[in-house]
């Protein structure tokens, strides 16, 4: 009772997607089944006819003209199946009820992974939970409809049908079919294996060749891979790892293939052939006709069991599938970025202040803390640098402050008010980030700059403004469509751009809006070095009126900056401007001068060349 509620409960969410784009096509997934399953129990009755009747015309009883109908139902319950069967449900319903869930079903789900918390992509079982509901859900949803429910229903329809003419025999025949197939199926719930359940247990190994087998296709694999000619090491290690995948899977399967040969049908299998027999000896005792036996012994051999099976299908196999749809439910209820409690007004003033914070990243009590009691204030529109070791925090800490994470201790406060009092849209409008790793979006060179602020997408003003700010003017007068020219190579006549050009629109992205809080995460990484130092040269024009944490390895721009906070073990270190930290000759200064010797021995080597 419980698998079959599941059942129902996840054909009721499904179609009811399906339906409110296609409702006549879900009808007609109903009537084509009805009408496919009484097809399927008129077979027996007009093969009987064809045998008897046939006799009768042999003799010269009956004229042949009367046969003709017969012969006529014959080719349409012979032609009439397998047309319902290709044409309306492979080649029209199923394609598209997957256009449907390709658009709708999917479409629910990103816009949950949009408000799904940015922790949970971080969590493996979070991650796992997303995965499965993405990729498996869709293709279990693929089997549950029109499939299943095809199957089941018209199997209903047929087994009713030839149970019927099976008793119009002998209506013991009925429980000598019935009796032994409830004993095949509670047998085979008894002893089944489940392919199902072993992908389950194998998902991360499938994950390993998976991923693998997204860097062999990607355009900077191939780049790279040329370059290292690493590209034979790693189809090699795509292959292992798939055929140990595949090793292991047979492995499963041959160890249940002896179990699953010697039970698979064997219990109907004995009931078929004794319902034969009884009907044999029916006809010797002129009970039935020479046509009923043989339809008979056909529908007992063949059509009943196969129509029986599919119409108690929909409860196992569909159970199995539905187990995958689990995931649909689990992912749904992955927890999302919430509205505070009580509406708040936004912030009148932008200093920013850590408390005691206290950070790890999800995975248990295992994982070390990466923040241990940070603490500092930003005034509204001073500037400070934000340096530090690898793997020291810098830049959970713009995630945290972004609310992408909560703090596990302590307090981060915007404006005097702890942030996450605050809405998402609110936090949207105050800070402007600009990560090292940007998205290069595959659309125009507007839209790119647009998205950093969503709602002046169509306000050109706003975007040339934040592209003049970022330098990215420049570009698009360099291009033949200007800002309407599309970017990247997965379209065709994209244009690529250097890393450096793609850093500037980045940067004119930050400008959209222009929001009051700047969060540059090494904002000139890529850029040339002549780029670079017009970018600090101007940096104070760009960021005039708004606070700005800049995040950097490269020292020499934190001069650029009011203040420098140095972070080491998981909080403030050091603290002040850059001649400050100079005199105090601590990590700041031993950072500063093992850089600085590197570009003196530049000098040096170009010098004497």
């Amino acid at each position: 009772m419980k698998d079959a509620r599941r059942v129902l409960d996840t054909y009721k969410k499904l179609l009811s997607i399906i339906a409110r784009r296609a409702p006549l096509m879900v009808a007609m997934t109903f009537v084509l089944a009805i009408v496919s399953g009484a097809l399927s129990f008129a077979s027996p009755l007009v093969n009987q006819h064809i045998v008897d009747d046939g006799l009768q015309v042999a003799s010269g009883a009956m004229a042949f003209g009367d046969y003709i109908p017969w012969l006529a139902l014959l080719v349409v319950t012979m032609v009439l199946p397998p047309v319902i069967n290709e044409l309306c449900i492979y080649g029209y319903i199923e394609p598209r009820s997957q256009m449907i869930l390709n658009t709708d079903y999917k479409g629910e789900m990103l816009q949950k992974l949009g408000r799904a918390k940015y922790e949970h992509f971080e969590s493996s079982q979070s991650v796992e939970i997303i995965d499965k509901a993405t990729s498996r859900a869709m293709n279990s949803a693929r089997h549950l409809y029109p499939m299943y429910l095809f199957f089941a229903l018209s199997g209903a329809v047929a087994s009713i049908g030839l149970l019927w003419q099976l008793g119009q025999a002998k209506w013991w025949l009925i429980l000598t079919t019935l009796i032994p197939f409830a004993l095949q199926r509670w047998y085979d719930a008894r002893h089944s294996y489940n392919i199902y359940d072993e992908l389950e247990h194998y998902w991360n190994k499938e994950r390993r060749y998976s991923i693998l087998a997204g860097f062999l296709k990607s355009r900077d694999y191939l780049y790279e891979g040329k370059l290292n000619a690493s590209s034979d090491f790693l189809i090699e290690t795509y292959r292992n790892r798939l055929h140990a995948r595949n090793k292991e899977y047979e492995k499963y399967y041959f160890k249940h293939l002896k179990r699953h040969m010697l039970r698979a049908g064997s219990i109907m299998n004995l009931a078929s052939l004794g319902n034969a027999l009884l009907l044999l000896y029916l006809y010797s005792q002129g009970e039935i006709s020479v046509g009923a036996l043989v339809a008979l012994t056909m529908m007992v051999f063949s059509s009943l069991p196969t129509h029986l099976n599919d119409m108690t299908s929909i409860i196992t196999w569909a159970g199995y599938h539905i187990q995958f749809t689990d995931y649909y439910d689990k992912f749904f209820a992955l927890s999302e970025d919430g509205a505070p409690g009580k509406a708040v007004p936004a912030p009148e003033t932008f200093d920013i202040e850590f408390r005691d914070v206290w950070f790890r990243y999800p995975g248990g009590e295992d994982n070390p803390y990466i923040l241990k009691g940070l603490s500092f204030h930003l005034a509204e529109g001073e500037k400070i640098s934000i340096v530090g070791a690898n793997g020291e925090g810098k830049s959970t800490m713009i995630k945290l402050l972004l609310g992408l994470f909560e703090p596990e201790r302590g307090q981060i406060l915007l404006g005097g008010r702890p942030i996450g009092e605050y809405t998402r849209e609110q936090r949207n409008r105050v800070f402007a980030p600009v990560f090292q790793d940007f998205m290069r979006y595959s659309i125009s060179l507007r839209e790119n700059i647009a998205v950093g602020d969503i709602e002046l997408l169509h306000d050109e003003s706003a975007i040339l403004a934040a592209a003049e700010k970022g330098q990215a003017k420049k570009i698009a007068s360099g291009l033949k469509d200007g800002m309407d020219t599309l970017l990247g190579r997965d379209f065709e006549g994209g244009v690529d751009l250097s890393g450096g050009q793609w850093q500037r629109i980045a940067l004119s992205r930050a400008f959209m809006g222009d929001k009051p809080i700047l969060l540059l995460d090494e904002p000139t990484s890529q850029l040339d070095p002549m780029a670079e130092s017009r970018l600090y040269s101007e940096f104070h024009a760009l960021a005039e009126g708004k606070t700005a944490i800049f995040i950097t390895h490269r020292l020499a721009s934190t001069m650029i900056t009011d203040r420098i906070l140095v972070l080491a073990g998981g909080r403030v270190s050091e603290e002040g401007n850059h001649e400050q930290l100079m005199q105090r000759g601590g990590l700041y200064r031993a950072m500063f001068d093992a850089q600085r010797k590197w570009y003196d021995h530049a000098e040096e080597e170009e010098a004497m060349a």
